[in-house]
């Protein structure tokens, strides 16, 4: 490094290397959602909960951090003026190809991180979407920052869908033998995946990285530190995150309990006892 060159900011190699992350998955992430071992569930457990709480459309959304389009395309399907916004022009640009492939038209789409959603005025939006920007933001300061933003940007009286990793969901990642890059690798990381809720494997490409998990009793506190009122916490695989394959048999063997076995584990989803079980918690608020 000659004396005029300056160390990288640590933020910014990070968001490149998240961003490098979805630049390479971005049919796997718009897969995801709908195979029935991994997002399904998930998918059908958050449109279940966030529609019971949806202001009538045309009502504004935003949603940040809203990757390939999942939910925009969904929610512009029920005739919602949709804003999608994401880090990654890769999975933008994947969005629009979904949303004409769905007959759907977007609000807008633009890249932006979610600490800085300047090109949105204040109460911009009836909805705030956030499915999956605080994954990863690791510091502190950047997540208070972004629900710093999210709450600019909403109507008084405006609904907040924010989703969360779940860090009980480390002991069980960590003793998952199925998962290789755990086996040569030391207590250590291990240790340190599960006390401090950083999940930070650099040199193991291709990898969900650069994470941040959050108890589940912390999650209420944190957005109501940005001024948001609470209405529910959502285990987004309900009870059943550890046996989404028997679910996804169960659906073709027994066809005829299948919709009465999401339905209930729909219903069952805001039950306090099970919360951390799930892999992702869905966090509804309402900003006063």
């Amino acid at each position: 490094m000659t004396a005029e060159e300056q160390p990288e900011d640590p933020r910014e190699r990070g968001l490149r290397r998240v961003k490098r992350f979805y630049s390479i998955s971005a049919e796997r992430e718009w897969d995801r959602l709908d195979q029935p071992v991994d997002g399904r569930l998930e998918f059908a457990v958050h449109r279940a909960w966030i529609g019971r709480f949806l202001p009538a459309a045309p009502a504004r959304v935003l949603d940040i951090g809203g990757g390939p389009g999942r939910y925009s395309i969904w929610l512009a399907g029920l005739g919602y003026d949709v804003t999608l916004a994401d880090l990654s022009p890769d999975l933008l640009e994947l969005a629009k190809e979904k949303a004409a492939e769905a007959g759907v038209e977007l609000g807008g789409a633009f890249e932006t991180n979610a600490t800085d959603l300047s090109q949105s005025d204040d109460y911009s939006f009836d909805v705030v979407l956030c499915m999956g920007p605080f994954y990863h933001l690791v510091e502190e300061i950047d997540r208070k920052q972004a629900l710093a933003e999210l709450h600019r940007v909403l109507k008084p009286g405006g609904r907040v869908f924010a989703a969360f990793l779940n860090r009980f969901q480390t002991l069980r990642v960590a003793v998952n033998q199925d998962i290789p890059f755990f086996t040569p690798y030391t207590e250590d990381m291990i240790k340190s995946y599960h006390y401090t809720g950083v999940l930070d494997w650099q040199g193991i490409p291709g990898t969900f990285n650069l994470a941040y998990l959050f108890w589940p009793k912390d999650i209420a506190p944190f957005m109501e530190s940005g001024g948001f009122e609470t209405t529910d916490l959502i285990s987004s695989q309900s009870n059943a995150a550890d046996v989404q394959k028997h679910l996804a048999l169960f659906a073709e063997r027994q066809p005829e309990l299948y919709e009465w076995a999401m339905a209930e584990l729909i219903e069952q989803a805001n039950e306090p006892s099970i919360l951390g079980s799930g892999y992702h918690i869905l966090y509804i608020g309402r900003k006063p």
